[in-house]
């Protein structure tokens, strides 16, 4: 044992002893005091015969009251019903109890400050005691018994120290390490309890005073508690030396818990001095109930700091490794760590917030009802866990499709599991909600009454209501997508009516459809539905006046739809834009051009439609040759290379007839013109075309045909007076 750290530890807590001893004679005399007083004033009383009958009259009232209560009492009793029901509804008797409590507390302050404003008169009681020479006898008797009883302890713990060396194991195995463990531990503890045995002998043997001997022997009690806790942690954790830790931390992890260990070491040490010695000394039960619950208000505040520091590192360790994809599946499922880092902080602190107020207010009551509220609470929470994995067996046995029917049908899985899925989720939310009314029930909280009420009965078939009305629009809206999958399945093969008509029925279906459920459950939830629908009459008969451009849009794009005039995937000339269709709405038409631009039409700005891919196409083809060319010869030309693009195994299938040689279409400045025409697949004119010209240049080279550029006759004018001067021409090159 430290001999610093005994007289450290010594001398503070004598000066307490002595200072509690004085307080504890005032305390008395004052009592004393009191009671001869008393005494004189009922003396009084008695002698004089006004004062006595009023005194009879008031214990005949006193006796009255006492009766109606008692009465009150027997009535209660007899109501078995309510009584049962005030023990359901635990959490207001919780604040019943607090509201009496409050009341106990204020007097219990209002007791400890006026102890605390008789501290001042303790140094003449200190000098009055010591100006005894009695009292200064059994004060150095004490000092002297304590003295021999530190000495024996320092002579054993000098005796033993050498033993508890050798017992220090080395060893990396476990189990040699937890077989020394009483043995080291109980070396450690010898001194302390010789202080404590030394003690109880000598004040036996040489008594001196009894308060001083209670005090002493309560503060060696607890010290030697709390060296036991220190030296079992420290062996378990061996903070200082890693070959001798028992427990299976790292060298962070149990210097850590080492500090909080001794922290909460000394705190429980302050608390149990503290109490027991306001115990010893008699102090009034408010004023104790009054300091110890103050001092009982540190460690909560000291675990739950506690817990936060571990969620905060439970938080950092995991949470990064679930984003990256680092956690191990086998090892620590994926929904249970998460779900246990995010709520275990909470819970623990209300928990451990609700044990300790407990203790401050002496509620045993509380502590049964946490104890018994907890069991039932992990028994529901077990069953809950029980029945889903139950129910997520029963799904996968029950309604697991065959592997080969998943090969042959790829997305038969899907289609058959989508409500599938919904149905067993509604089942485990419906699971959840019973066990959160049982839990709820099980804590006190009037689930049961709620439930058998009128207001909850209501609210329960409301609700009930509600989610069939979301059911049903639910139903709608997911047939309504099978019915377009089902039109739309061969894409290829379906016309470009169906296509733009099907996705805007099905979506004006949706719509209206979840407009009415929405109506349905605000009539449920309570809501006047009747202003919303006027409303909405209102707004769509504004909206109508207002906007006569966008209903003029809507009726021509009826119309556009159902003559069905132009259709996706058609290049459509609509005036001033032309390009690929890739909408057609019920108010506009979008189209892209060849340049890529994406163009916006309104329905009601379209006078005139022209379609060049409906059915079929037709790509014109003018050819231009010199004035001295041959024009039969020309048109034969043209007839081959037309028999020549349609033998073609890439251009042939896109042409539907024979060329068409049109014959001599014009005379140009330059050149005569021919035309012919061939009859094409849609959108496939325009490619034709170019293969057709590029092998008629082909051709023309070949054979010699001019493709003349373009040439112009110069007229000099002819003056009046007699004909014109000749023009003189002149060539020069470098070869002159």
């Amino acid at each position: 044992m430290d001999t610093k750290r005994c007289s450290r530890i010594l001398f503070p807590v004598l000066f307490v002893l002595m200072i509690n001893s004085f307080s504890i004679n005032v305390y008395a005399q004052d009592q004393a005091q009191v009671s001869q007083k008393e005494i004189q004033e009922i003396v009084g009383l008695m002698e004089d015969p006004e004062k006595r009958e009023a005194f009879l009259q008031n214990l005949k009232s006193l006796q009255r009251l006492k009766v109606s209560d008692h009465a009150a009492e027997v009535k209660l009793a007899a109501k078995p019903v309510e009584t049962k029901k005030r023990r359901v509804l635990f959490i207001e008797y919780l604040f019943v109890r607090f509201e009496t409590l409050t009341g106990k507390v204020m007097q219990a302050a209002a007791s400890t400050s006026k102890l605390l404003a008789r501290s001042p008169q303790a140094y003449n009681e200190v000098t009055a005691f010591f100006s005894n020479p009695n009292n200064i006898k059994q004060f150095i008797k004490l000092l002297a018994n304590l003295a021999a009883a530190i000495a024996i302890a320092l002579i054993t713990w000098f005796l033993i120290g050498k033993r508890e060396k050798k017992l220090v194991v080395r060893s990396r195995k476990l189990v040699r390490k937890i077989i020394m463990f009483f043995p080291r531990l109980l070396l450690k503890l010898v001194p302390y309890g010789m202080v404590l045995i030394s003690l109880f002998f000598l004040f036996r043997m040489f008594p001196s005073h009894p308060t001083g001997h209670a005090l002493v022997l309560v503060f060696f009690t607890v010290l030697f508690f709390y060296r036991m806790i220190l030296e079992t942690f420290r062996i378990l954790l061996a903070p200082d030396a890693n070959r001798k830790r028992i427990l299976p931390f790292s060298d962070e992890n149990a210097n850590y818990l080492w500090v909080w260990v001794i922290r909460f070491a000394h705190i429980s040490a302050f608390y149990f001095v503290v109490t027991r010695m306001l115990m010893v000394a008699g102090i009034d039960t408010q004023i104790q109930s009054f300091i110890r619950g103050l001092l009982l208000i540190l460690f909560p505040f000291m675990i739950n700091v506690f817990i936060l520091q571990i969620a905060r590192e439970l938080r950092a360790k995991y949470e990064p490794a679930q984003q990256n994809g680092e956690q191990n599946s086998e090892e620590i499922p994926k929904k249970t760590i998460p779900l246990f880092i995010r709520y275990f902080p909470v819970l623990t602190i209300v928990y451990v917030w609700a044990i300790f107020l407990f203790l401050i207010v002496n509620f045993e009551k509380g502590f049964g009802h946490l104890f018994s509220a907890t069991l039932w609470t992990v028994a529901v929470l077990i069953g809950l866990s029980l029945f889903m994995r139950i129910n997520e067996r029963l799904f996968k046995r029950f309604f697991t499709i065959n592997e080969r029917v998943k090969k042959k049908f790829p997305g038969l899985e899907a289609k058959t599991n989508r409500y599938l899925m919904v149905l067993n989720k509604s089942t485990k939310i419906t699971l959840v909600i019973i066990s959160t009314g049982i839990i709820a029930q099980i804590w006190g909280i009037p689930v049961s009454i709620f439930v058998s009420s009128h207001a909850g009965t209501l609210i329960i078939l409301r609700a009930i209501a509600i989610l069939i009305t979301v059911g049903f629009v639910i139903a709608v809206m997911e047939t309504s997508q099978m019915i377009k999958e089902h039109l739309l399945k061969n894409k290829d093969q379906i016309s470009q009516k169906r296509k733009t008509l099907v996705p805007m029925i099905i979506t004006t279906i949706k719509i209206v459809t979840g407009f009415i459920g929405g109506i349905v459950i605000l009539d449920r939830l309570g809501i006047n539905t009747t202003p919303i629908l006027a409303g909405a009459g209102i707004v769509g008969l504004a909206v109508g006046f207002g906007s006569q451009t966008l209903v003029k849009d809507l009726i021509n794009g009826l119309f556009i739809l159902f003559e069905e005039s132009i259709r996706v995937g058609d290049y459509t000339d609509l005036g001033k834009n032309e390009g690929m269709v890739e909408a057609v709405g019920l108010r506009t038409i979008r189209l892209r051009d060849v340049s890529g631009d994406y163009h916006v039409v309104p329905n009601s700005s379209i006078e005139t439609i022209t379609n060049k891919s409906k059915e079929f196409s037709k790509t014109v083809i003018d050819i231009g040759v010199a004035y001295r060319e041959d024009a039969d010869e020309i048109m034969e030309i043209m007839r081959e290379v037309g028999n020549e693009v349609r033998e073609d195994p890439e251009y042939g299938p896109n042409i539907l007839e024979d060329i068409e040689i049109l014959g001599l279409q014009r005379f140009d400045d330059s050149a005569i013109v021919i035309r012919a025409r061939m009859k094409t697949k849609p959108l496939k004119q325009w490619g034709l075309r170019r293969e057709f010209n590029r092998r008629i240049k082909r051709i023309f080279d070949e054979r010699g045909i001019e493709i003349p550029f373009p040439h112009r006759t110069i007229y000099m004018g002819e003056p009046k007076q007699g004909p014109a001067a000749p023009l003189h021409l002149q060539m020069e090159g470098k070869n002159q």
